[in-house]
């Protein structure tokens, strides 16, 4: 079978007499709290620079996440900057968000990977 071939579903079509409480998605606020939060109970390391930039780094030092409003990065829409560092501290991956998502989309991207134990894909290996 080929991928054309393949029923996928389609989304359905909104409808505007639908009444707007049926469901509200998170909206990006540009605040931090939800993902800070998260962070801290988990026992990161969490520092404000001089410039209110937020800085957070794993138990282990493999992770870091940074919230960097007052970065230059964030002029072009990099709000969140996350990434897996090596024993050296040379970055593996990264990933940026912008400053429109969901604090809580970050956060569970965050808990994915944090609950994750293993580098290797359970789906690959």
């Amino acid at each position: 079978m080929t991928h054309s071939a393949l029923a996928l579903p389609r989304p359905a079509e909104l409808s505007p007499s639908l009444p707007s409480a049926v469901r509200e998605w998170p909206l990006g606020c540009g605040c931090a709290g939800p993902v800070l939060a998260m962070l801290d109970a988990q026992g990161w390391a969490v520092i404000t620079d001089p410039d209110s930039n937020v800085h957070a780094t794993s138990p282990d030092g493999g992770l870091y996440v940074g919230f960097l409003p007052e970065a230059p990065a964030a002029r072009h829409g990099d709000l969140w900057h996350i990434r897996t560092l090596d024993a050296n501290g040379e970055p593996v991956w990264q990933q940026t968000f912008p400053d429109g998502i969901p604090a809580l989309a970050v956060a569970g991207f965050l808990a994915a990977l944090i609950a994750t134990p293993t580098a290797l894909c359970t789906h690959c290996s």
